[in-house]
């Protein structure tokens, strides 16, 4: 007779390989449709049009004007001219460090630079199981199954759909999962400034900074603030002083306008998306924008307390580090579908806890597990994203999952302790 520990083992893999096959399934789901609609991004619909505009406004040495929706406009008229969604420009909003990445792809044309964009991210997914502890890698020992499990990522819905806009939360998953891996082996500063280079975007890398912060982490706030300034030196080099201190006033403008900049509350899968009956979907009152940054805050404060009670526990810490995202992304000012691509890290360090452990609770396993399988569940996002436009719902879930963790947060002295880790 087989003891507890060990069927939960096996309970476990059985329930990874199962999940391994239907993720298999949903990729080839997810590349069928975007094939189907491979004419329209190659024509410009997808948000890659504002990558590459900013790429073409470097190129033509004109970066002082990044931030000018006349010259986005212009150019995108050169390649995107048959888009008929748009009557302005889909603007460039990330900060002008960022647009480095796309000036040499702006020497290639549209389909061409999206295609090479493209490749590139499936190359970030093929290479960054490698930097996952080997016990979150699905089994798969060799390389080959290490560049497999790359690939699966491509079943879940947030990658195939960034991939469609040709979005670049995928450079953040990889920047996140480095500074995990850097954060294990006791190197706080290089994990700082892991997380520092993720601030192309801010919305959600700041307020993961603030919990570091608050929670006493001081090499990690030293690397975040030595990465950031680099990259705000590079910024004023590249665009200029104007431009830099000009981009707040012009990221207000676009939320004070959120149908010039694309912006969907309804679409957005945090709580101010659950909100959009109250809130509506225009242009958001400054108190209700005060409460929505307030939550925000709620939540830096609410992760940092409960992570600090685990800090010196090396299982925990995978916890910790997945609550922090979920939480970040739940609560955020702004956020998307794609944002959710953060999930698969969540899923791989949550799932490495909850599911072999027999100390913890069962209802944090339970809606883990529920939570999980509806993430991985593709074929009901493109429903909310394509059809209904309600993505908005997928915060119901997010809410439930950061629960589930911060429940085992919660009891941490009846879990192991494993090794300790030195994230000072």
């Amino acid at each position: 007779m087989r003891s507890v520990p060990e069927q939960h083992r096996m309970n476990a893999a059985k329930l990874k390989s199962r999940a391994v096959l239907c993720v298999v399934g949903f990729a080839i789901l997810n590349g069928i449709i975007v094939w189907e609609v491979r004419d329209h991004i190659l024509q410009g619909y997808g948000d890659f049009a504002s990558f590459y505009t900013a790429g073409k406004i470097l190129q033509e040495g004109r970066a002082a004007r990044l931030y000018d929706r006349g010259l986005q406009w212009e150019i995108q008229q050169g390649f995107a001219s048959t888009v008929n969604i748009r009557s302005g420009p889909l603007p460039y909003i990330r900060p002008p460090f960022e647009a480095l990445l796309f000036w040499p792809l702006a020497y290639l044309n549209y389909p061409a630079a999206y295609l090479v964009w493209t490749l590139t991210k499936i190359s970030i997914l093929l290479i960054f199981p490698f930097f996952l502890p080997k016990d979150l890698r699905l089994g798969f020992e060799s390389s080959a199954g290490t560049y497999l499990q790359g690939l699966l990522c491509l079943g879940f819905f947030p990658v195939a759909f960034d991939l469609l806009q040709g979005q670049d939360s995928v450079l953040l998953l990889l920047v996140l999962t480095m500074m995990f891996w850097f954060l294990e082996r006791g190197q706080s500063f290089q994990a700082g400034s892991m997380l520092g280079l993720g601030l192309f975007k801010f919305h959600l890398i700041i307020p993961m900074f603030l919990v570091f912060l608050l929670r006493g982490k001081v090499k990690v706030v030293l690397g975040f603030l030595s990465a950031a300034v680099v990259l705000l030196s590079l910024s004023v080099v590249l665009a200029g002083w104007d431009a830099c201190l000009n981009y707040p006033k012009y990221l207000w403008q676009l939320n004070q306008a959120p149908a010039l900049a694309g912006f969907k509350s309804y679409a957005m899968p945090n709580i101010r998306g659950l909100l959009t009956p109250l809130l509506g979907r225009g242009r958001i009152p400054l108190v209700a924008q005060g409460l929505l940054w307030a939550l925000s805050a709620g939540g830096v404060a609410m992760v940092a307390r409960l992570w600090q009670f685990a800090s010196g526990n090396a299982v925990l810490n995978r916890v910790g580090f997945s609550f922090c995202i979920v939480v970040t992304i739940v609560t955020s000012y702004y956020a998307n579908s794609y944002d959710l691509t953060l999930l698969f890290l969540v899923l791989l360090l949550g799932g490495s806890v909850l599911l072999p452990s027999t100390a913890i609770k069962s209802w944090p396993r339970t809606v883990f597990v529920a939570c999980a399988a509806l993430l991985l569940f593709s074929p009901l996002y493109w429903i909310l994203a394509l059809r209904v436009d309600q993505f908005n719902w997928c915060a119901v879930i997010l809410l439930f999952l950061a629960a589930s963790l911060a429940a085992v947060l919660r009891q941490d002295e009846e879990l192991p302790s494993g090794r300790k880790t030195l994230t000072s």
